[in-house]
């Protein structure tokens, strides 16, 4: 009786232990300025997503979510569609032109300026 007690144990341990991982990932998202960073990672913080940080420097964004919960592609359309090209895809010019002209980081004349 008691080795079924400590294999059920075991295995509720392991279930818990695999829904609970965490899948550490970055992408390379453009963007320009602080105001470009409060929007890219407010667009990557789905649901099940516990960390989302752009450095407008690198123009790395480190993530750190739950892939049964959410996976990659639809973080990255979320911040395409907020207007951010990513390495995987780019925004639409009507997402990107809805933009605050200070985000305009396809304009080399506004690159990387702040």
């Amino acid at each position: 009786m008691n080795k079924v007690i400590l294999t059920a144990v075991f295995a509720l341990i392991a279930l818990f232990s695999k829904a609970q991982a965490v899948q550490d990932t970055s992408l390379i998202v453009n963007g320009v300025c602080g105001m470009c960073e409060e929007i890219i990672e407010k667009s990557a913080k789905l649901e099940g997503v516990s960390s989302a940080e752009w450095d407008k420097e690198t123009l790395i964004l480190s993530l750190k979510y739950d892939p049964s919960k959410v996976d990659l592609n639809k973080i990255n359309n979320s911040i395409v569609k907020a207007g951010y090209d990513t390495e995987i895809s780019t925004a639409s010019d009507s997402a990107y032109y809805s933009l605050d002209p200070c985000c305009y980081y396809r304009d080399p004349n506004n690159a990387h300026k702040h």
